[in-house]
């Protein structure tokens, strides 16, 4: 430590000698000493040790003041800018560790280039290539690609991330913790905190969102986006995710697709399933191959597979049913186990449970099926009454104007098939039906009761059909026929012709009555028979 008044008098030489040997040393150390130099001069250096560390301050311009510049810490080999403006610097140069502290200003300002030969670390956060030096990585972030050793084009921005990557490259992480744990894995992509975390080996995998393809181990060629997105799947491969929990618990299961928040949520080794649309498929864990369109459809199945579901909360209930296709809101809405069923409509085979088998088109067509199986219902509430009967067929049972008017509208009644409302005036067909009469499939057979006695006695009429009960207007031509009422009385129990199982709306099998008229014109040519011999 030296300091000098910078002044020299004349005097003889070795008094002017060993002033200036004085005043050398003072201006080398910066005038270094624990007071101020005695004689002070506008942008004059001095080394104040006073303090620990000491202070490095300059004379300003006026020379009334001092600006400190900053401290040198001789126990660590340390410079550090503390006071006033830091100034700008053209080319700032280090060697080992440098450390900038705060600038009262707030401010560094470099207009030049800072160039470093190793990773820099600004305010504990590492600025680099880390570790490894290689050319082609970018490191930026606390631990940010920590241990790479010869994995190249990496870029890890954030805390942590790509912290263990030894060789794996061309891999992108922007988190903290954004694929932490990969080593040897490459082309994946990582943003969000902890995003692909635990990914080890698996390669182009896609992570957007915190928390995506967290638990990724191994798993490759996975695409996740939003919070959570397939957070826990390991191993599995091909899985799409995008929302909020998608595929959140998916570990094995490999080529689903989840669209929407919660779709496909609870998934754990479920394969080849497409959900799109909030808690679509979201209680599914192993069922596959199903697909789901709409808000929460299918959203209760677990392990059914092969299901194909159109609509908001269509096939909401299913659980364990396969093979069922729904189309439209609330389709197949309660089914939970039945099995290959088809509906095409809002609320479609509403109501249906453990119904297997059936095939419902248009809007409430068998809507309030629930056991029943083996049931076709084609137009708007075909069979709409239709719970546990089975094997019926309902077709277009409404008017024209629109009014659910059936011929028959099966409950728990089987093998019923139903064509046509109430309103029908008359029905085409190129030719006449041909019906099954082969002996081989009838059995019991009996002479026909009634004969020539019983069609003297029918009464034949004209008439036309009502629009309803209570109206006077046709609705249709006129017609000939009988009143179900009359031959039902002929009949008496156990009626064959006149079908009286619906007792609000007797009806009658035409056919029926021609065995009857044979069999009377039989009797009649006996009757004609006996008479010709007793009149020759």
């Amino acid at each position: 430590m030296s300091q000098h008044d910078m002044s020299i008098v004349n005097q003889g030489f070795p008094a002017f000698r060993a002033d200036l040997n004085d005043a050398l040393p003072a201006l080398a150390s910066n005038n270094s000493g624990a007071t101020e130099p005695s004689t002070m001069f506008a942008h004059q250096w001095w080394v104040d040790t006073s303090a620990s560390p000491s202070v490095l301050k300059q004379r300003n311009a006026d020379n009334d003041a001092w600006i400190t510049v900053g401290s040198l810490d001789q126990a660590a080999d340390t410079f550090t800018l503390t006071g006033g403006s830091a100034g700008a610097f053209t080319t700032l140069s280090a060697s080992g560790t440098s450390t900038l502290a705060a600038v009262n200003s707030g401010a560094l300002a470099v207009t030049g280039t800072v160039t470093s030969t190793t990773d820099a670390t600004l305010s504990g956060v590492r600025v680099g290539k880390g570790a490894g030096a290689v050319g082609s990585n970018t490191a930026l972030g606390s631990d940010a690609l920590n241990t790479n050793t010869t994995g190249s084009s990496n870029t890890a921005s954030g805390a942590n991330a790509l912290q263990n990557n030894t060789t794996g490259g061309s891999n992108t992480a922007n988190g903290q913790g954004a694929l932490q744990n990969n080593t040897t894995g490459g082309s994946n992509t990582a943003s969000g905190r902890n995003a692909l975390q635990s990914n080890i080996t698996g390669v182009s995998n896609t992570a957007s969102g915190a928390s995506a393809l967290a638990n990724n181990t191994t798993g490759t060629q996975n695409t996740a986006s939003g919070t959570s997105a397939l957070a826990n799947n390991t191993t599995g491969n091909y899985n799409t995710a995008n929302g909020q929990s998608a595929l959140f618990t998916n570990n094995t299961g490999s080529n689903n697709t989840a669209s929407g928040g919660s779709a496909l949520r609870n998934n754990t080794t479920g394969n080849y399933n497409t959900a799109s649309g909030y808690q679509a498929l979201l209680d599914n864990t192993t069922g596959s191959q199903n697909t789901a369109s709409g808000l929460q459809a299918l959203s209760s199945n677990t392990t059914g597979s092969e299901n194909t579901a159109s609509g908001r909360s269509a096939l909401f209930n299913n659980t364990t049913g396969s093979n069922n296709t729904a189309n439209g809101r609330s389709a197949l809405f309660n089914n939970t186990t039945g099995n290959s069923n088809t509906a095409n409509g809002q609320a479609a085979l509403n109501a249906n449970t453990t119904g297997s088998n059936n095939t419902a088109n248009g809007l409430n067509a068998l809507l309030n099926n629930t056991t029943g199986s083996n049931n076709t219902a084609s137009g708007r509430s075909a069979l709409d009454s239709n719970t546990t009967g089975s094997g019926n067929t309902g077709i277009s049972p409404r008017n024209s104007s629109g009014t659910y008017a059936p011929v028959f509208n099966p409950t728990t009644e089987n093998n019923r098939f139903c064509m046509g409302s109430t309103a029908v005036t008359n029905a085409y067909i190129q030719v006449a039906w041909t019906v099954v009469s082969d002996a081989r499939d009838k059995i019991n057979f009996a002479p026909v009761p009634h004969g020539l006695e019983f069609v003297k006695a029918l009464q034949p009429t004209a008439y036309q059909f009502r629009t309803a009960r209570d109206s006077e207007e046709t609705n249709g031509g006129v017609r000939y026929g009988f009143k179900a009422q009359d031959v039902l009385e002929l009949e008496g129990a156990n009626p064959v012709i006149v079908d009286n199982e619906d007792a609000d709306k007797l009806r009658m099998v035409d056919t029926a009555l021609i065995p009857v008229l044979v069999k009377a014109l039989q009797e009649l040519n006996a009757k004609f028979d006996a008479y010709v011999l007793t009149h020759p």
